[in-house]
């Protein structure tokens, strides 16, 4: 049966103040892997702290080998001050983060600003101890959930069994000396890491926790540390490089042909579309007339909804009232999951 401690990271801020945050760690009592699952770096992103007390006790029960660590409220700070980070006042963007974006920080510095502190504390109590890391954010409802791996090694191996119908290859970050990200951090030392971005920020979403906890149970029994099959996707995975040209061609951008209010059809991120299968329409501003907005090849819904950029903290962003040429869906190419497709 396996053994659940609690325990926590101590990080002394720059003020005198303790901040004491909370992890699980559950020992099988045999030989394994150790796995780490991390979330909340950033304070709106909290879908993956309920993915975490759920696998707690998925764990609980299953545990064969190995052990599990598990860090709900990784920036405890940003967590209570309800944004993205502990320095950031209403409306201000993820850039402005003036050093505190926790996941630019690993290892952390024991004499650093307070989110490095912080990450100092997470990094020494629990994160050195680890050999996988499942990193878990969340951003905007207007992109679909998605994996973020490097195309390589174990981090391509882990992508592929997460579960998630996207996934994003992303290269080694390069030139970072003062902090990296915290799956650069496992990835550069061969320990091995995937991020899921699971949709939207703010709220918890119960089809989301079920993805997340999904990927997790997944990956501890890819890694022998629960019995098992692992539980795959109908089809095939939709992949594809940031920043790649070539993909780039299999992206088609919707965008807003006239002003006026965004209606969407009821559809979601990682819906699959067919040509010409209508996505929306806008009510035009100028003559009240309502403009049909279609799919232009079959494809997944990667991006869906009016929206502009920092949508994820500044709710005017989020607005459907569309300017001529505005976002309103991008469809990556592709072929509808079937289960003739999956065999």
């Amino acid at each position: 049966m396996a053994q659940t401690r609690l325990d926590h990271a101590v990080a002394r801020l720059n003020d005198g103040e303790e901040v004491r945050v909370p992890f699980w760690r559950i020992d099988s009592g045999a030989e394994g892997e150790s796995l780490l699952v991390i979330a909340a770096q950033h304070g709106n992103e909290v879908q993956g702290s309920e993915v975490i007390r759920r696998f707690q006790q998925v764990c609980e029960e299953n545990l064969v080998a190995g052990d599990v660590w598990l860090v709900p409220f990784a920036n405890l700070p940003a967590l209570r001050h309800r944004r993205s980070h502990i320095n950031l006042g209403p409306e201000q963007p993820y850039g402005d983060d003036e050093g505190h974006n926790m996941n630019r920080t690993w290892p952390g510095k024991a004499d650093g600003n307070d989110t490095e502190r912080v990450a100092f504390a997470l990094h020494e109590a629990v994160v050195k101890h680890c050999s996988r890391c499942l990193d878990l954010h969340s951003w905007s409802r207007f992109t679909a959930s998605a994996t973020l791996a490097r195309d390589e090694g174990l981090s391509a191996e882990m992508a592929r069994v997460a579960g998630i119908r996207f996934i994003q290859w992303r290269d080694a970050p390069r030139g970072n000396t003062e902090g990296v990200t915290i799956g650069a951090l496992f990835n550069d030392s061969e320990r091995g890491s995937i991020t899921i971005e699971l949709a939207p920020q703010w709220v918890i979403s119960e089809n989301e926790v079920a993805l997340g906890l999904r990927a997790a149970t997944n990956l501890a029994r890819s890694f022998g540390m629960m019995e098992g099959e692992i539980e795959q996707i109908d089809g095939s995975y939709v992949e594809f490089r940031r920043g790649s040209a070539d993909d780039d061609t299999r992206r088609h951008e919707i965008e807003a042909p006239c002003s006026g209010l965004f209606v969407e059809a009821g559809l979601a991120t990682s819906d699959h579309v067919a040509a010409g299968q209508f996505l929306g329409h806008i009510i035009r501003d100028d003559n009240l007339r309502t403009v049909q907005i279609t799919s232009p090849v079959d494809g997944w819904l990667w991006e869906y909804g009016c929206h502009r950029p920092d949508c994820d903290v500044a709710l005017p962003a989020q607005h459907p009232y569309a300017d001529s040429g505005d976002a309103l869906a991008a469809v990556i190419e592709g072929s509808p999951a079937t289960r003739e497709n999956a065999d």
